[in-house]
């Protein structure tokens, strides 16, 4: 038998290998049952695994942990997570540990049903609660992020509690790593920014209507060109006029001191006058010691 195949029982028997020589095969390890009726013929793991379960049960949509592994190119844990519809009848097999539920959204990646990110971060535990805020930062990033959000959680009739709190810890919309960790932080000080809104002609990183603040966190690699620096001016002098108060960091400055960047925002909001000492004598960037910054 060629390896990394997926053959049902009467794929096997057509082949001329009876149920006996099947039991056989599989107590010398030469052939793995997945399922009832379904075998690999290598050791199954990853993708192949999930392959081999949608192959024997069409309908299953992946979720929980195994969603997260699969969107974040991980290894895929066994046993893996599945949804079942509510009249399913089939039991649980050793790699596979199913839930009933009437919704059931999905999105197909790599030709697999994988849980829209909202079902997914709800299926995950509890010890898992933290990855499955990152999940939703991730899989919503952008000036799309919060629609395409809001369109997956339409599907539901009615959101679960523990859902709600999972979005509502989620710094949707951002474009990196280093604005959902601000933006993040922020909103667990009750502080809410709209990330990726359009005001005027430009797309802001963050935006507080109730506080009228902006906040842009700009990358190194992408706003020193001339043109970008240009546009950045263009559009802090922009807000200005608009009437917002208008903050700007820099990626290193979220990644070294993002405690100091957070008291400044809220000192600014709450109408404190909070200077700091010149940049040189205390930002990390100016340390000769500083790996990286000699």
């Amino acid at each position: 038998m060629e390896p990394r195949q997926i053959l049902r029982t009467a794929d096997l028997n057509a082949q001329g290998i009876s149920r006996h020589k099947i039991t056989k095969l599989v107590d010398a390890g030469q052939l793995h049952r997945v399922d009832h009726g379904i075998y690999c013929t290598s050791r199954p793991s990853g993708d192949y695994l999930l392959r081999a379960l949608q192959r024997s049960r069409p309908q299953l949509v992946f979720t929980g942990k195994t969603a997260w592994q699969v969107y974040e190119k991980k290894h895929i844990s066994v046993p893996v997570h599945a949804l079942v519809a509510r009249d399913a009848r089939r039991p649980d097999a050793t790699y596979l540990r199913t839930a009933r539920a009437a919704a059931r959204p999905h999105r197909i990646v790599d030709g697999l049903r994988i849980a829209t990110p909202v079902r997914a971060a709800l299926d995950m535990s509890a010890e898992d609660e933290n990855w499955a805020v990152w999940l939703l930062e991730k899989q919503y990033p952008g000036a799309t992020g919060q629609a395409q959000l809001e369109e997956d959680l339409a599907v539901f009739k009615e959101i679960p509690k523990r859902l709600r709190e999972l979005v509502a810890r989620a710094a949707v919309g951002g474009d990196s790593m280093t604005e959902r960790i601000l933006f993040r932080v922020l909103r667990e000080r009750g502080i809410v920014m709209e990330q990726n809104k359009k005001i005027g002609h430009y797309f802001r990183d963050g935006v507080s209507e109730k506080h009228r603040l902006i906040i842009e966190v700009n990358g190194h690699e992408y706003h020193h060109r001339r043109q970008e620096l240009i546009k950045d001016y263009w559009k802090a002098n922009d807000a200005h006029i608009r009437g917002y108060r208008h903050l700007t960091y820099s990626e290193v400055c979220i990644d070294m001191h993002l405690p100091s960047v957070v008291a400044q925002i809220e000192a600014l909001i709450a109408g404190e006058e909070r200077l700091s000492a010149p940049v040189w004598d205390w930002h990390s960037a100016w340390s000769a010691t500083h790996a990286g910054w000699k």
